[in-house]
């Protein structure tokens, strides 16, 4: 009856919504416990693709859903997602906590203006102001899904908010805004009015039914985007490893299993630090094989070698208990394939990777060299059934790791997986 969370080890895009799509089946809720709607999931069924960004994966399994307090809303994106949702045939059982907070229009001018104003030292925003409602929230100026239902509350509220936000946005970053309380209050006491039904306590009803049922707990973006363990300042504002689902969802600390998913290879998007990136030919040749465009930003994304060192420590930060390994047959076409084994560091090899960033720039990626395999993949239902030189790329990385593989996807369709 053990519950899982399943978390990416890389930078976010490791094809998380597609292993959660795969094993929601045995579970009786899906739970998204961070994030907002700057990651998506992306699931193909029989060829089309359902883009998600905040329902969680398990809505094309019929699952009971909840998004906890951890995540973030931006209310239109959510009832757009809904819409789409029902009229493809998959209602939308869910629950939202009513203490999640709310992207308002004046988060994404911040976010902007930020990024403007930062320059070539940019992280890369979407400019969807995610990170400047966590902002809000840690600054207790928040607006939550609570306030919403509450017209009145929702106007003071934004009364006393409002004219600080205008005024920085003049004065400090000279971006000038014609937003209104008026106009902010009755737009998002409308999105209130159609989320009401959604609203409850996830956090009562997970330490409610935990015992008896089994959870399935959904991570938005990557391990390395954590905002102190991974490539700071290039992170996101809210936690994303493992143990960050207690007090993300509200419920006491417990044995969970953890499912790692990761990438056969590395990509990260925006700027930061990425020791094993390839900028030539097969970087290219990655990204247009794996379609490695992002389903949000829909911008092209960085692409590398696999990093053992990186995914060593996110193993270890995360108590990986399983690993999925997806995307495996866009490495199909390469003769060969090189992998990280360690860094030098001043001439010390490194086996994990470095905490200090200020020392990343230092470390030199030490490859090995593995046989690649030909022909196509994506057909192979059984494990056995794979090229010898693919099963050897894969125990490899297990063995490399210490960590069982479970699951390896060889295709985009959610059939496309193979158990081990």
């Amino acid at each position: 009856m053990k519950s899982l969370t399943v978390v990416g080890l890389q930078w976010g895009d490791e094809g998380k919504g597609k292993i959660i799509d795969a094993l929601a089946d045995t579970f009786a809720y899906v739970v998204r416990w961070n994030g907002g709607n700057n990651a998506g999931h992306t699931v193909v069924v029989d060829g089309v693709k359902f883009p998600l960004s905040l329902v969680p994966s398990g809505v094309l399994r019929g699952k009971k859903l909840c998004i906890a307090q951890g995540a973030v809303i931006n209310p239109e994106v959510l009832l757009k997602e809904i819409n789409f949702l029902e009229r493809q045939g998959y209602p939308v059982d869910l629950v939202i906590d009513s203490r999640v907070h709310i992207v308002m229009p004046y988060h994404s001018l911040f976010d902007e203006a930020n990024e403007a104003w930062k320059g070539k030292d940019a992280t890369g925003s979407l400019h969807l102001g995610i990170g400047y409602c966590y902002e809000d929230r840690n600054n207790r100026v928040g607006i939550r899904m609570e306030d919403l239902v509450r017209p009145k509350l929702l106007r003071e509220k934004l009364m006393k908010i409002l004219p600080l936000k205008l005024a920085i946005l003049a004065h400090a970053y000279k971006v000038p805004s014609t937003l209104t309380v008026h106009e902010i209050a009755n737009q998002y006491a409308r999105y209130g009015k159609e989320l009401k039904k959604y609203i409850g306590d996830v956090s009562s009803l997970v330490c409610k039914k935990i015992k008896t049922h089994r959870f399935l707990f959904e991570q938005a973006h990557g391990s390395m985007l954590d905002p102190v363990f991974g490539t700071y300042p290039y992170t996101v504002a809210p936690p994303t490893i493992a143990s960050a689902v207690f007090p993300s969802v509200g419920i006491a600390a417990q044995s969970l299993d953890v499912l790692g998913v990761m990438k056969a290879y590395t990509t990260r998007v925006g700027n930061g630090p990425f020791p094993t990136e390839l900028s030539g030919d097969i970087g290219n040749a990655i990204r247009a094989s794996g379609n490695e465009f992002g389903t949000v930003s829909k911008r092209p994304r960085r692409c590398g070698w696999l990093d053992l060192p990186q995914l060593r420590y996110a193993v270890r930060l995360n108590g990986v208990t399983s690993l999925a390994v997806t995307k495996l047959d866009v490495l199909s076409a390469l003769k060969q394939i090189k992998v990280c084994t360690h860094y030098l560091y001043h001439r010390k090899r490194v086996k994990e990777f470095v905490s200090q960033m200020a020392e990343l720039s230092d470390c030199t990626p030490v490859y090995v060299r593995l046989p690649g395999w030909s022909g196509d993949i994506r057909m192979v239902k059984k494990a056995e059934a794979l090229p010898e030189t693919a099963k050897n790329y894969l125990k490899f990385i297990q063995k490399q790791l210490d960590v069982p593989i479970g699951y390896v996807s060889v295709g985009a369709e959610r059939k496309a997986i193979i158990s081990l």
